[in-house]
């Protein structure tokens, strides 16, 4: 009993004398595996707040671009004493003028049926900082936006008089 405990206090737990080789190199792989874990993380935090903020400047660039367009009224509509329409080749030259000087490639660009409303469709590629560590090299965000001309003012809100 005795000699039992002299190996239990010295670590030697294998019958055959020697150290018990079973769980050695148990917590470096641990470690590695848990930074690695952590990495990842970091990566979706720091990347994914990334893509947030580029998700909303592409809408924000694309709500603004729909607004560009949308004042470009045909003059012919808009003096005829007809119904003002906007003028679909100015419209969709401006929208687009206005997305390649923000540094957007074209995007979709429609002006509605009507005549009364631009809608705007672009996308951007955002490259990652962390995630490459992963091998996510980049991601896609979109953004899109429609805007309507206002022709005067038919109302006024809060019932004033």
């Amino acid at each position: 009993m005795r000699r039992i405990v002299h190996r239990v206090r010295q670590g030697v737990t294998d019958p055959d004398g020697g150290p018990e080789r079973g769980d050695r190199g148990t917590a470096t792989a641990f470690v590695i595996g848990l930074v690695v874990v952590l990495f990842a993380l970091a990566g979706l935090v720091a990347d994914g707040g990334r893509a947030v903020n580029a998700r909303v400047a592409i809408t924000d660039d694309a709500e603004q671009a729909a607004r560009v367009g949308a004042d470009q009224v045909d003059a012919g509509s808009l003096r005829g004493g007809s119904v003002p329409r906007i003028d679909p080749v100015r419209a969709t030259s401006e929208a687009r003028d206005f997305l390649v000087a923000r540094g957007y490639a074209p995007g979709r660009i429609s002006v509605g049926a009507d005549g009364d409303a631009v809608t705007v469709q672009v996308s951007d590629v955002v490259p990652t900082a962390l995630l490459q560590l992963v091998f996510i090299d980049s991601f896609t965000v979109e953004g899109d936006a429609t805007a309507r001309a206002a022709f005067g003012i038919n109302s006024e809100l809060g019932g004033a008089p």
